[in-house]
């Protein structure tokens, strides 16, 4: 069943258009990737999603109706504020939100059940200026898990990390996929990354969005012409591997993933 829908939906800020011709439906448990490299347009496609972009045309529709979102933003974006606790900005998100919306249950309970999905309990005292860059990253998810989200949109949640660090960050969003059903968007611009967890693909080359089933978007043929370059994908000990097309002389091309 469609939880979103994209219809010839135009994006662009003033007179720059930044995506054209958007055609997309998000399954509701879907785990979406949306890929592609900085500045083609994945921030302004998440955001639309969110309604802080409004398209310029074409139509954007939640089915049945808007479900409730959790996002996390760019670690990069967001400021520290200091000396909050981990705790105090969990409780201060879900008091943010409007006393009726939790009206049952106490906002320490809701920000303890937070940080315990994602076992980060113990950074419950710290101030957020004492955290970690993976730290950080796992608070703003907590953030998000607070308003027990339909939908989790996650925008370049592992930027900045190292391989180890974001291996890990994106096991753990698998997980809440998998164990609390919700639909997760998650943009990146690391295609491999996700070939093997994401159930639908988009990816955006030249201000056009191409998205589908991962395994039938994820052809050699496919990714050739979407990025206009000769690449091929193998299998590898069970794992996607997507690789450039040797030329004459050996050498590889380079693709951006």
């Amino acid at each position: 069943m469609a939880t979103l829908e994209y219809k010839d939906v135009n994006l662009g800020y003033g007179r720059h258009e930044i995506l054209r011709d958007v055609n997309l439906v998000v399954e509701k448990g879907d785990f979406f990737g949306l890929v592609g490299p900085n500045g083609s347009g994945k921030s302004t496609l998440i955001k639309s999603m969110l309604g802080l972009v409004k398209p310029r045309s074409g139509l954007i529709r939640w089915l049945p109706s808007v479900p409730r979102r959790g996002y996390v933003p760019q670690r990069e974006r967001v400021d520290p504020i200091w000396p909050m606790r981990v705790r105090d900005l969990l409780r201060a998100t879900i008091h943010a939100l409007g006393n009726g919306f939790f009206c049952n249950k106490s906002e320490h309970i809701r920000a303890e059940r937070a940080m315990e999905m994602i076992e980060i309990s113990h950074l419950a005292n710290q101030t957020l200026d004492t955290l970690s860059g993976g730290e950080m990253q796992r608070v703003l998810l907590a953030r998000a898990l607070v308003v027990e989200p339909e939908v989790l949109l996650l925008d370049e949640p592992t930027a900045a990390m190292d391989l180890v660090a974001s291996q890990k960050f994106l096991s753990l969003i698998t997980h809440l996929h998998e164990v609390h059903q919700m639909t997760v968007i998650i943009v990146t611009h690391d295609l491999p990354s996700l070939v093997d967890r994401a159930h639908r693909l988009g990816i955006i080359q030249h201000g056009e969005l191409h998205s589908g089933n991962s395994k039938d978007l994820l052809t050699s043929e496919n990714l050739s012409r979407i990025y206009r370059e000769p690449l091929r994908v193998s299998k590898v000990d069970g794992h996607t591997v997507i690789y450039p097309v040797s030329d004459i002389k050996g050498n590889s091309q380079c693709s951006k993933l």
